[in-house]
């Protein structure tokens, strides 16, 4: 399964040196820069750890709200 979006096309160059990049490459091995792909892969990655913590941040504010109001 491919680690990219079906139809998105392939990198070949680097951006920045327009050095060949290898297949499926997430950095450029001559001047480090990273790749498309890699770029999109770590918006994905930051995207899913922010949902993550509001979702931590809901629940503790749902135990929260229970605990207050069972309260005697």
């Amino acid at each position: 399964m491919p680690a990219y979006t079906p139809g998105v096309a392939i990198q070949t160059a680097c951006d920045r040196c327009h050095a060949p990049l290898v297949k499926d490459a997430a950095y450029c091995d001559k001047c480090g820069e990273r790749t498309q792909k890699a770029r999109r892969l770590v918006r994905v990655a930051i995207r899913v750890e922010l949902l993550f913590i509001a979702l931590v941040i809901l629940l503790v504010a749902g135990f929260t709200l229970i605990y207050y109001f069972q309260r005697p």
